[in-house]
Order: structure tokens, then sequence, then C-alpha cells
């Protein structure tokens, strides 16, 4: 009996292991709650200080490819200015990284009072960033004396201005320096990038611009 019992008791407490050790342990990827998604940083530079013509001193390029020019030796406070050469501190890796798109050549405006840089996703579609130093009241009633509808984006973290179009298709889009100096998008045309993607663009760079003057 005492055999029986012991057999009985040895297969109950194998069995019981069995059940426990083919548990199923669950698996975070696997989970039916969604998993929270942190926006990526924009960059893929390593920070260093590089040679910029025309400047004795030194550049800085940051981790979002961006070029610092070097200050000026008058400025009262030590904010980043954006300067006239756009394509020289927003580079190719920068506009790629914050439009989602390979660039493949940039291109600076024909003209030396123009400040502007296109950027080419391909041998047509770019987009245009031009530096301003006009008032940004007098550009909202310009666009809207044309019956163009203006707002400010939430999305865009920084001081903004969106020009919509009678169509609904988004015209530009202002980056606000100051009162008196801005940035603008343009695009090749309205089938170009739409709307959400400008949109993205836009709050891309605001996001790593907002503290510049």
């Amino acid at each position: 009996m005492k055999k029986i019992y012991l057999f009985i008791t040895l297969i109950l407490s194998s069995f019981i292991f069995s059940a426990c050790t083919n548990q199923k342990i669950p698996n975070p990827q696997n989970s039916s709650n969604p998993v929270s998604s942190e926006t990526k940083s924009v960059g893929k530079c390593n920070p260093e200080n590089v040679a910029i013509e025309g400047y004795g001193d030194k550049g800085k390029k940051l981790s979002n490819c961006f070029i610092e020019y070097p200050g000026e030796p008058s400025r009262q406070d030590k904010s980043y200015y954006i300067v006239e050469d756009i394509c020289g501190q927003f580079t190719a890796d920068f506009i790629g990284s914050t439009l989602g798109k390979n660039i493949v050549k940039t291109k600076p405006a024909d003209a030396s009072t123009v400040y502007a840089c296109s950027y080419y996703t391909n041998d047509q579609d770019y987009v245009m960033l031009v530096l301003d130093y006009l008032t940004i009241a007098n550009q909202k009633i310009g666009q809207e004396s044309m019956g163009r509808k203006t707002s400010e984006d939430p999305k865009i973290p920084m001081r903004n201005m969106v020009v919509y179009q009678e169509d609904g298709l988004i015209n530009s889009l202002y980056l606000v320096l100051s009162d008196d100096k801005f940035i603008s998008i343009q695009r090749s045309s309205g089938t170009a990038f739409t709307s959400d993607e400008l949109i993205t663009f836009a709050a891309n760079v605001g996001k790593e611009i907002k503290n510049y003057k």
C-alpha cells in the first residue's frame, strides 16, 4: 500500500510541476496593450567645429546636423541668431531628418538679395526655406487681403502662421523669429507634399530652432 501511495504521489507531483512550468510568460511584444511611442529626435551627426568659408572662427555642427555660425561680438545675449546663409545652416541632413525624406540636392537662391535654399527630394519636388526681415503682421494682412485664411497651428512648437488657400491647401508657413524676422516654408507645387507633411515638417524644424532669433 505504501508503494502504491508513493507512486500516486509522484504522479500527482509530476503533473502539478508540469502544469506550472508550461504556463506561458506574457511577452510585452505580444501584449494587446498599446505601447506609447516617443517622437524620434532629429539628428545623426557628430557634434564638431567646422570651418565656414568667409568666417575666421569655426561654426558649430550640432547633433541634429544644424550648423550654428560664429556669433557676433556685439550681441548682448547668448541666443543664436539665424543668418542669411540658409543652405549653410540648414544642412541637407538636417532637412532630410525633419522632412522624413532623402534630400538629393540643395540649391541657394539665384539672386544674392534673396536668402533662401531649396531642398530637392527628386528632380522636381522641393521644399524651400526663405529668410525675410519683414513685419509678420503685414504678411498676415497681405495674405488675408488675397482671400486666404491664416491661423497658428498648436502642433508647431514656436510662434507661427499657416496660410491656407481658398481650395484648402497650404500656401505657405511662417516660423516667426521676431516681429520683423521670419522663415517661410514654400514648396514646388500643391501636390509635392500633403498638408500633414508640411505641418509635421514645420513642427520638426520649429522644435529645433524655437530658441533662435
